[in-house]
């Protein structure tokens, strides 16, 4: 899982207020208050200025001022979020109080904790959802009053992280889409912190090689089959920086250079290719590439669609290229480097596969 909790291990719940949610025209309260026991491993003189909601299906990282207020002896406590901030029409506060205004009448609670990237987690919970029916048994939640912090100590803890854990992997699967794509082009997002960026990179290193690995079985039981007659996996010792992943030799006498995109996401994930790539695959015959889409890569299988017929696709993306190059001549800049990510389909390639089914070993 891409996203963690922090080893700080601390998980806050309190009931919301009228004030905090502001449903009294009267009220003129600016902030959610959070606890001085929970997000202690941020600075106390730094605030953030993103931060991850969830709320029912919902799951993304939305602008959010967390911080602490500055006392007159100079100290810093009573930690909260911000309604204003930079973004004051789109944040954290803004949108829980847009979900309280939907149903008035409902009581919701807020549970929050730090993830492992130093992003701070804020989970809005109704008292009417499926979420409050399974946390209840575990929190409480009507019989405390105020704020509760749980440890790892506390008997409750390993329930409501464990819960948190599984809602996580499941409602944040689009931010994992797109921390993929932002770790893979090396494109800076403000979601995202360098953490998150090198976590995933890393991820995304062991996910390429694993997708190698069962391709280059899959060759292996096709060439025991007669279909292939030879190949070669260019990386087997070592990361060779090859445009091309394997070199293979059909029986049919077809010779094609496949490079092996893998991702733990549905086939129409976004594919990554980087300038070489673009370049060698221009540089050889339609018939002679093709990229072998591994997807939906799980502990012990995976899918296989071979995707080819990308010649023409990739023409007009380095012809565009080229042209936004040499427009940037005239303003004395270039691009030095580049990566493209593009969905897979019938409009980049023009030959898809059936779906093929990957064992691991």
């Amino acid at each position: 899982m891409l996203f963690s909790i922090h080893p700080e291990a601390r998980i806050s719940y309190k009931r919301l207020t009228d004030a905090d949610l502001k449903r009294s025209p009267r009220s003129n309260q600016t902030h959610i208050g959070l606890s001085d026991n929970s997000l202690t491993f941020m600075p106390d003189d730094k605030k953030e200025y993103y931060a991850m909601l969830i709320h029912g299906t919902f799951c993304d990282i939305v602008p959010c001022e967390v911080g602490r207020i500055r006392r007159q002896d100079g100290s810093r406590n009573a930690p909260n979020i911000k309604s204003g901030g930079r973004d004051k029409d789109y944040n954290v506060v803004k949108i829980i109080r847009e979900q309280a205004r939907k149903k008035p009448g409902e009581a919701f609670f807020l549970l929050w904790f730090g993830l492992d990237s130093g992003t701070p987690l804020f989970w809005l919970v109704g008292e009417q959802s499926t979420d409050f029916r399974i946390l209840d048994h575990f929190c409480h939640f009507h019989n405390q009053r105020g704020i509760r912090t749980l440890t790892a100590e506390d008997v409750a803890y390993a329930s409501v992280l464990g819960y948190a854990k599984d809602r996580l992997e499941h409602v944040a699967i689009d931010l994992q889409k797109d921390l993929e794509v932002a770790a893979a082009t090396e494109v800076a997002n403000p979601k995202f912190k360098e953490a998150d960026l090198s976590k995933a990179q890393s991820h995304i290193r062991l996910l390429g090689r694993s997708g190698e690995e069962m391709v280059n079985d899959y060759l292996e039981r096709q060439q025991s089959l007669g279909h292939v007659q030879w190949f070669e996996w260019a990386n087997k010792s070592s990361e060779k920086g090859k445009p091309f992943d394997f070199q293979i030799t059909y029986a049919s006498g077809l010779e094609l250079w496949a490079d092996v995109k893998t991702t733990e996401h549905e086939f129409a994930q976004s594919v990554i290719v980087s300038r070489n790539e673009i370049s060698f695959i221009t540089g050889k015959a339609d018939t002679e590439y093709a990229i072998f889409r591994v997807y939906s890569k799980a502990e012990a299988t995976a899918k296989l669609r071979v995707c080819s017929g990308c010649l023409r696709y990739m023409q007009k993306l380095q012809r565009d290229i080229r042209y936004m190059t040499e427009s940037m001549a005239d303003y004395k800049a270039s691009i030095v480097n580049y990566k493209i990510a593009f969905e897979p389909g019938l409009h980049s390639f023009a030959a898809i596969s059936e779906q093929i089914d990957l064992p691991t070993t």
